[in-house]
């Protein structure tokens, strides 16, 4: 028997007991890691904006990441600092413009001229046109400056019947521990996420796994102790955020939930 065919009987056995047996790849047993576009492509459009999220998307995103805050007249609005000066061509807080004055302001010529004229949406917005196409990783900014935003939120989500959608499809995080209890307590069906920027130890990791599903560490604190604990205490683990191709390489060695990033495409 030549050394061909004896491979070719040796491979033909592999195959059989493979098959008698229902041994799987190891490949077949790996989760598939989320891709979640910050702010929408926040490094390819002005950061929450309808052209943001539609390039993101675009991108094959399995998540838009945004951030809400409320007006002066308490409508929820999608935009990340709790001043318009960086993202806007007015300056002030969010908090001390009506939604109809953010409407107004042009949100896109700050980042490019041929984004002239992009507005701030309002939450109502962004999930009547995106939630039904792509997950959401809703990020409550500094909610204590706005007392019951999360019943607000809570409202506009089950007024949908977000909350009976499952599979992780509705993510709402905060940097807030209360403010995250608070909404787990309204809305025990949606999983909510804690942001951390500091290397977390074994008793606050315990504490935040009472309550939340996702403890989402930046991207400079994720090594394989970090994640090894939040998954242990039965979480899942989104990093954020990258914006370079040497964040990517990192974040890649370890077993992320997901990740958010500002580039897609560095997210193999």
């Amino acid at each position: 028997m030549t050394l061909k065919v004896m491979k070719n009987v040796f491979f033909t056995a592999l195959a059989t007991v493979i098959s008698l047996f229902g041994i799987k790849k190891m490949t077949s047993t790996t989760h598939k890691m989320k891709r979640i576009g910050h702010r929408g492509a926040a490094g390819y459009c002005p950061e929450n904006t309808f052209p943001s999220y539609d390039r993101a998307i675009e991108m094959g995103a399995d998540y838009l990441e945004i951030d809400v805050q409320l007006s002066k007249d308490g409508k929820i609005v999608v935009i990340h600092d709790s001043l318009v000066d960086r993202t806007t061509d007015h300056k002030g807080k969010v908090s001390d413009f009506t939604f109809d004055e953010l409407r107004k302001m042009d949100a896109g010529s700050w980042f490019s001229q041929k984004f002239r004229g992009a507005c701030i949406p309002s939450f109502e917005e962004v999930l009547d046109k995106y939630a039904d196409r792509v997950g959401l990783l809703i990020e409550l900014k500094k909610p204590s400056l706005y007392p019951g935003i999360e019943k607000m939120i809570a409202e506009e989500l089950k007024k949908r019947n977000f909350h009976t959608k499952g599979d992780d499809h509705i993510i709402v995080q905060s940097f807030e521990t209360e403010s995250m209890i608070r909404f787990h307590e309204l809305v025990p069906e949606i999983p909510v996420a804690i942001l951390i920027n500091y290397p977390p130890d074994t008793v606050e990791i315990k504490n935040i796994a009472e309550y939340a599903s996702y403890l989402n560490p930046k991207w400079t604190v994720v090594n394989k102790r970090v994640i090894d604990l939040i998954h242990s205490n039965g979480m899942k683990a989104i990093a954020w955020t990258v914006r370079s191709r040497k964040e990517a390489e990192k974040l890649k060695h370890y077993p992320l939930d997901g990740i958010v990033a500002d580039y897609l495409d560095l997210i193999e």
